[in-house]
């Protein structure tokens, strides 16, 4: 299988990219491309062992325990941004809490073991 294809403001609403896939979510071409980024990450990180993308989440605020993440397990692996940063990447350790102070409005993909 290949790796996803970066979105771009050209080709963001064809059904075949991650752009179109989420061409409803009220989201930036950069936070289209942070999905792309987590996908091929699992294709690059084969020692990791298996994961999967369980959600793609846009915070409502900076609470690191809203309604968004309370599906978090420990260990799941969050990609997103926090404030004054280009990007993160932190395993959960307490179950239903970010470990990145979110940013509202921001997006947040949520990697899992499996």
């Amino acid at each position: 299988m290949a790796k996803l294809i970066k979105v771009t403001k050209a080709n963001v609403g064809p059904r075949n990219n991650v752009g179109g896939a989420l061409n409803n979510a009220l989201v930036t071409v950069q936070d289209h491309n942070k999905v792309v980024d987590a996908v091929n990450l699992l294709y690059d990180n084969d020692a990791a062992g298996a994961m999967i993308l369980t959600e793609v989440v846009t915070a409502s605020g900076t609470s690191t325990t809203q309604a968004g993440f309370a599906n978090l397990q420990v260990g799941d692996i969050v990609i997103g941004e926090n404030t004054g940063s280009k990007g993160n990447i932190l395993a959960v350790a307490t179950a239903a809490t970010c470990p990145i102070t979110p940013v509202n409005a921001k997006l947040y993909v949520v990697l899992r073991a499996v």
